[in-house]
């Protein structure tokens, strides 16, 4: 009988260190005050969504390695505090990961440099059974107080620090056109040791090398490397074979990161001619994807050419 006390004992210990194990294995989700949700992955800090009502957008921020260091910059709360490019302070606007655009209609509204507002008003939560966590952000975009187009992103967060972020725009009640502009549209903001400027390193899949010959063209990924803490990490975007047209990257030297599909005028300084992306209520709306990979090491020991064959899997439509 003692024996049998001892084994079920035993069982017990053993199923609950499997149940422990299970919850700390893959995405798992903490809602905080402020409009805020952590994010954890085998239970150790990812990042945040920051979706109150204190912020212009909602953005993500921190981003964090496997090995816990982070990825981004830290956030310049407001105009008055923003300095310049060689001391890291500069751009307000850059916060963590974002969604956003400038020159929107003919009035050239700014949903970029925050001189529009973006609302957030809802953000759900799920996790998968393979341990894939999914978030997914419904927000309005404001002229002045009235809704000018809505937007729905949903963001799958793999166990391996790959993000894949699908973005459906429409137009509310009138007609929304994006303009040909080098500022947007879903963007990254490095940490400051990690810049060009500072000894970082900008490759793409063709193998192009830096800012000079990555800015303003199109690759399937852009990986961005450098130094946190004295480690080596990274941060890549990546674009998709189903969106309307190949995008471009907004990668630069003091630290911004972006991929954007609306400006091929700007990006080839005027070889390609303006071609903007006009909206219509009751039309079809606009669908974006693209990928982000958070990785320790360089762009091979990271593995970021197989995180995008990862990328494409997950992206292909079923």
């Amino acid at each position: 009988m003692k024996l049998l006390v001892t084994q079920l004992i035993l069982s017990v210990m053993c199923l609950s260190a499997c149940c422990l194990n299970a919850q700390a294995d893959g995405v798992t989700f903490a809602e905080q005050p402020e409009g805020r949700l952590q994010v954890m992955i085998d239970g150790k800090d990812f990042c945040t969504f920051n979706t109150g009502d204190q912020w212009n957008k909602p953005f993500v921020f921190p981003m964090h390695t496997a090995s816990e260091k982070n990825v981004l910059r830290t956030i310049v709360p407001t105009q008055a505090e923003q300095g310049s490019a060689k001391d890291g302070t500069d751009h307000f606007h850059h916060k963590g990961v974002w969604v956003g655009v400038d020159s929107v209609n003919d009035e050239k509204l700014n949903f970029w440099h925050e001189e529009s507002r973006v609302d957030c008003q809802k953000i759900e939560h799920t996790v998968a059974e393979n341990g894939v966590g999914i978030v997914t952000l419904t927000s309005v975009w404001l002229q002045e107080d009235k809704p000018l187009m809505n937007e729905v992103t949903q963001y799958t967060i793999h166990p391996n620090r790959l993000l894949t972020c699908r973005i459906e725009l429409s137009a509310v009640d009138r007609d929304v056109t994006f303009h040909d502009t080098k500022e947007g549209f879903f963007a990254v903001r490095v940490a400051h040791s990690m810049r060009e400027m500072e000894g970082g390193r900008i490759s793409n899949a063709e193998g192009l090398k830096g800012e000079k010959d990555c800015w303003g063209k199109t690759s399937p990924w852009v990986d961005y490397v450098g130094e946190v803490d004295g480690q080596t990490v990274g941060v890549a975007l990546m674009d998709a074979p189903e969106n309307f047209r190949k995008s471009r990257y907004h990668v630069r030297a003091y630290g911004l990161f972006a991929i954007s599909p609306f400006g091929p005028s700007r990006y080839s300084n005027g070889r390609e001619t303006e071609s903007p992306v006009t909206l219509s209520p009751g039309k079809e709306n606009l669908k974006l994807t693209y990928g982000l990979y958070v990785h320790d090491g360089d762009t091979e020991a990271g593995g970021v050419a197989a995180a995008y064959q990862q990328f494409l899997k997950a992206v292909a439509p079923k």
